[in-house]
């Protein structure tokens, strides 16, 4: 009988046992399984993470060379423009008013280009560049007038001693240069009052073709 007892309850005993065991591999096997799920997990948030940050980054970057692109180009095309009008008084007065529109609109378009990029500190500055651009481009054609009239009057003056100089053609050429000199500081009062002895300067000085006489006595005040 005792025997009997012991052997059932050593059965009995047996199967918990193997359950046991069973469960316990079954956990362990669920728990390995849940601390890679988790490390993978924690690997895909974290390489997400890192190509994220680095798309930010790539972003940014591309930014700041866009911008550095958009800066140098908006730069160099109004540079070209100051350089045009440099240019203007020795070149054919027909050819000017094209050649000034030619270098002007690339200014606006690379200004344009740099409003969609720029922050607020670069972009004042290239307002006020584009202000000074846009003023240029209107007295552009004026001033070319003015500087090409006034260098031929200077070609025109006395060889010799002014002091002594007896030919009329040479005093009304400096008359003339000293009337236009003067003319942008003269309000339009003044500029009416005197542009008929300035007409007949300029056409005295022998220096000038009608064209230029006609085109130096339409100048208004030039900055």
């Amino acid at each position: 009988m005792d025997m009997v007892d012991l052997g059932a309850i050593a059965a009995l005993l047996s199967v918990p046992t193997a359950v046991v065991a069973a469960w316990w591999t079954k956990r362990s096997a669920e728990g390995a399984t849940s601390a890679a799920l988790l490390a993978g997990r924690i690997q895909a948030d974290t390489t997400i993470s890192a190509v994220q940050t680095q798309s930010l980054l790539n972003r940014d970057q591309q930014r700041h060379i866009a911008l550095g692109s958009a800066c140098m180009e908006f730069l160099s095309v109004s540079d070209t423009l100051v350089g045009v009008v440099k240019r203007l008084p020795s070149l054919n007065h027909d050819e000017r008013q094209a050649l000034v529109a030619k270098h002007a609109i690339p200014v606006e378009t690379r200004y344009a280009s740099l409003e969609l990029l720029a922050p607020p500190d670069v972009l004042t500055a290239a307002e006020c560049l584009l202000s000074q651009c846009r003023l240029l481009e209107r007295c552009a054609l004026d001033r070319a007038v003015l500087r090409a009239t006034i260098s031929s009057l200077e070609a025109g003056w006395c060889p010799g001693d002014p002091e002594d100089c007896t030919d009329d053609r040479h005093s009304a050429a400096y008359v003339a240069w000293e009337f236009l000199v003067e003319w942008a500081r003269k309000d339009e009062e003044g500029r009416r009052h005197d542009r008929d002895f300035l007409d007949y300067c300029l056409r005295n000085s022998a220096t000038l073709t009608e064209m230029q006489v006609t085109q130096a006595l339409s100048l208004k005040a030039v900055p």
